[in-house]
């Protein structure tokens, strides 16, 4: 039995690992992507905000971002997400497919910036959707199980030679 739950450690490592080493590079990245320029795109400033009427509409700073005529954002439908940062005054439209990011002064509809949103491609890597969504939705709790038993086995691997060693020494005592 000894010799089985070894071998189930030394492959639940492997597989463990070298997902570690993706989720944990990942991680990195993610968690730092404040720090890392490269990673996401700073947030510009529009004007500072005297009255909430002065914030063009939705649907005005989508039309600014599709004019731009970026191949991956060229309908409504390309777009995941409309984000507006009142602080700021600033929209965040962020594409579907390619990661792209155009940011439009929240009270003029002028595009401030459009770039490259590397942390979404990131946390797409790290959560493997990037390779294919059943990845996502099987992979990562077998990835869970994987390293829930490498823990479990490395503890009893731990322990086994320790429990064995000190009834062999409670024997000799006695003997």
């Amino acid at each position: 039995m000894y010799h089985f739950l070894r071998a189930l450690h030394r492959w639940a490592g492997l597989i463990g690992s070298l997902s570690l080493v993706l989720i944990a590079g990942t991680g990195f990245l993610l968690a730092t992507k404040d720090i890392l320029g490269w990673v996401k795109p700073p947030t510009y400033e529009g004007s500072a905000l005297q009255h909430h009427d002065q914030i063009v509409s939705v649907g005005r700073a989508v039309e600014s971002a599709i004019a731009l005529g970026i191949e991956e954002i060229q309908t409504m439908h390309d777009i995941e997400r409309v984000d507006y940062r009142p602080g700021k005054n600033v929209f965040k439209i962020v594409s579907l497919r390619g990661y792209h990011e155009v940011q439009v002064h929240g009270s003029t509809g002028e595009v401030l910036n459009v770039g490259r949103r590397w942390d979404q491609l990131i946390e797409d890597v790290h959560d493997l959707s990037f390779f294919a969504t059943w990845l996502h939705n099987w992979w990562l709790p077998v990835i869970a199980a994987v390293l829930f038993t490498l823990g479990i086995s490395g503890v009893t691997i731990f322990f086994v030679p320790v429990v064995r060693r000190v009834r062999y020494r409670r024997m000799r005592a006695r003997g």
